[in-house]
């Protein structure tokens, strides 16, 4: 039987991963925010941002302090990344409906 992750030392977030982050209010202009991590120390972490008309990390680089990150949903190495646009998009409209809204048009 696979031991769980935390138990095989393997990290939480790891360079080269997607990630759709949750921030603290007041961290950010948004709450949500989606890229491919780049550099991950005590400090926190370097996403570049996902540009969505590209479908790829391709944006600027957004810094998140440790102490601001309250959730994240995460596209490890043995994901499949196709799925992991439409399931962002869902992830930001439940933790952040003002956002998903303005992103709609609506």
């Amino acid at each position: 039987m696979a031991r769980p992750a935390n138990e095989r030392n393997e990290p939480t977030l790891r360079p080269g991963w997607f990630v759709a982050v949750v921030l603290k209010l007041g961290t950010a202009p948004r709450r949500c925010y989606a890229g491919q991590i780049q550099a991950v120390d005590d400090q926190g972490l370097r996403l570049t941002l996902v540009d969505w008309v590209v479908g790829s990390a391709t944006s600027w680089d957004l810094f998140i302090p440790r102490a601001s990150l309250e959730s994240a949903l995460v596209a490890a190495s043995e994901h499949d990344l196709r799925q992991f646009g439409p399931m962002v998009g869902k992830w930001q409209a439940a933790m952040d409906p003002e956002q998903a809204k303005e992103a709609s048009g609506t």
